[in-house]
């Protein structure tokens, strides 16, 4: 009878170490999933003015952000953080953010960033042309976000 007993408990125990197993490695795997690099996501909120005189006007961006670990900008005033592509052209132009959260740490942000384009100038020999910006946005961990295209901007000869 006591062998029966021990043999009932340690089926008892045996099961009940599987079940602690198992839910601590379910929350490993969780604690990996939120470590993951993700990328950064970003929006246009505006670009303005609609038209501008050639070599004269400046146009601005403004986009929205959101990054899971903070890890957007850097500290090399050299980093090719931005990509702005002209919709007339074949390669883009790049633009520098400073780090937006404390070095090693990981937060999740959420803001805007303002950029003011290069002078824009009409390429062909018309009196206006109508152009387009592709923009993403890399993250530290080298991840690039979606990208988002503006509004059309009309370029205008003096």
């Amino acid at each position: 009878m006591i062998a029966i007993y021990i043999k009932n408990n340690l089926k008892g125990l045996i099961g009940a170490m599987l079940l602690g197993v198992s839910a601590f490695s379910s929350s490993c795997k969780k604690e990996e999933e939120i470590a993951e690099e993700k990328a950064p996501v970003i929006g246009v909120i505006s670009i303005g003015p609609d038209s501008v005189k050639q070599f004269t006007d400046s146009v601005f961006v403004e986009i929205q952000y959101e990054d899971p670990n903070g890890d957007i900008g850097s500290a090399d005033p050299d980093g090719q953080d931005i990509e702005v592509k002209d919709s007339r052209l074949n390669t883009p132009d790049y633009y520098h953010v400073k780090p937006l959260t404390p070095a090693g740490y990981s937060l999740f942000i959420r803001g805007k960033l303002r950029i003011k384009l290069n002078t824009l100038f009409l390429l062909g020999n018309g009196q206006f042309e109508t152009v387009t910006f592709t923009i993403k946005l890399r993250d530290q961990a080298g991840k690039w976000s979606n990208e988002v295209t503006t509004d059309p901007v009309v370029i205008k000869a003096e």
